[in-house]
Parts: C-alpha cells; structure tokens; sequence
C-alpha cells in the first residue's frame, strides 16, 4: 500500500457538481486533495471547472460527464481514474436524487430510476472500485443518507427516496462488514434538510416542517457543514470508526 497524508488523497465524488457534491469537491480541493467527479448535467459541469481555474491546470480537479446509474459510464469512469491516480484513497458516493412524491402514486419507472441511482449506483461504484481502494494505506468509503431514512416523516413525501437511503444506510454496514478485513472504513452521513438545489424542489410543507424541526434554530443545513462531516470521516481521526452512519441534522430527526 501506498503511505498517504492528508492532502495528498486521491478523491472520488460522484454527483460533484452542485449542492453537497459541489460543496464536497471544495472541501477536498482546499485540504489540497486531488478530486475525480462527475455529473450529469453540462451546465453544471462547466460552472464547476470555471470555479476551479488553478486546480483544472494542475490536474487536481478531473471532471466528467456522465449519468452515475449506467453500467458502462461507470466501468469507463472507474478505469479513468485507475489510469490517472493508480490507486483511490476516498470514495464518496453522494449522487442522489427525489424524483417523485407520494406512496401509491408513484411510478413504477421512478422508483426504479431512485433505487438506480440512490441505493445500486453506491454499490456499484464500491464493488467497483474495492481494489484501487485496497492500494491505499488508509482507504474510507462514505455515503451520503439523509434524515429521510430513519423516520417515516409526514413532511418527506418521496416514499422511493426514503426507502432507498435506508436500504443505503444497511449497506454502510454491510459493506463496512466485508470490506473491514480488507482494511477499508465504510461510513455514512445523514444530512436533514440542506440548502441545496435540491432541496428547491421540494415540496413547502417540507420547507415549513424543518423550520419548526431544527433543534438549534437553522432553516437548513449548509453543503459545507455535510462536507465537515465527511472530511472527518475521511482523516485519520476516525480510523477507528467504521459501519457508522454521522447525523448532520441540527437536530432535525429529534425535533
């Protein structure tokens, strides 16, 4: 294995170029870390390598486009970084979308893309990358959940969305369980509600809800009090910590 220190690791953030992704891709780049990410949207792709002029020059910043649900992006994706890095010390596994709203409502078709995305494409991208992550010294997985997960909120109206970050959040441990002989940490973190894009589509009663909800008196929380939380679980600090899922919440899920 290679010896890494921090700022020297070699990131992988899927779904980096808005909201949390894009608040995470920032916080590795200032801890000096050299970040793979993608997205789906070539916009958003565009903003992102404009905001990071010196780190695109210097090849610490590689973005792509691509949807992180197909099969063969992936298998390109993954390659990609093999051939640039040749070897992974962080993955995160943070796309994620809310596509609908409702219970019986829903469609079959959206359930299906939000298991693709939320819960299939995490562990894709883990089976995947396992042994790039094996040639670190200090290799962590963490995956992004949400409140949403824990409790069957009245004010969260995606079912789909629920039910594929809780299955996510079985998967940390579950992962953590067979990779931990490998050496590899598997966390999670689970925001409440984020000012993000996102977050703008969805519904008022949500918005309302968590302003009544928040423990310490925020609206939401901010992309970079998420990235705090990976970056954590990233160090050294938590070498110990494994199969965890982090609240970064304010409170939200006691309120």
């Amino acid at each position: 294995m290679e010896t890494v220190t921090h700022g020297e690791r070699i990131v992988c953030i899927t779904g980096g170029t808005s909201g949390i992704g894009a608040g995470l891709v920032a916080a590795f780049l200032d801890a000096g870390d050299c970040v793979h990410s993608c997205g789906r949207n070539p916009v958003k792709v565009e903003r992102l390598l404009a905001a990071w002029p010196e780190a695109v020059a210097e090849r610490r910043l590689n973005l792509v486009r691509g949807d992180i649900a197909d099969d063969a992006f992936r298998a390109r994706w993954v390659a990609d970084i093999a051939e640039r890095s040749g070897r992974l010390d962080v993955l995160v596994n943070n796309a994620g979308v809310i596509l609908d709203s409702g219970t019986l409502e829903e469609s079959l078709d959206h359930w299906r893309a939000t298991l693709e995305v939320n819960l299939i494409a995490p562990f894709a991208m883990t089976q995947s990358c396992a042994r790039l992550l094996e040639s670190s010294s200090a290799p962590v997985v963490v995956n992004l959940s949400s409140a949403c997960a824990r409790h069957p909120f009245a004010s969260c109206t995606s079912t789909s969305y629920s039910v594929s970050k809780a299955g996510l959040d079985m998967l940390t441990q579950r992962l953590a369980m067979a990779l931990g002989p490998r050496g590899i940490r598997v966390n999670g973190v689970a925001p409440g509600v984020v000012d993000s894009e996102m977050w703008e589509a969805v519904p008022e009663l949500m918005r309302e809800t968590a302003e009544r909800r928040h423990l310490l008196g925020r609206q939401a929380v901010m992309p970079r009090d998420v990235a705090d939380a990976v970056l954590f679980l990233a160090s050294p600090q938590a070498r110990l910590v494994t199969g965890a899922t982090l609240s970064v919440d304010a409170g939200y899920a006691l309120g």
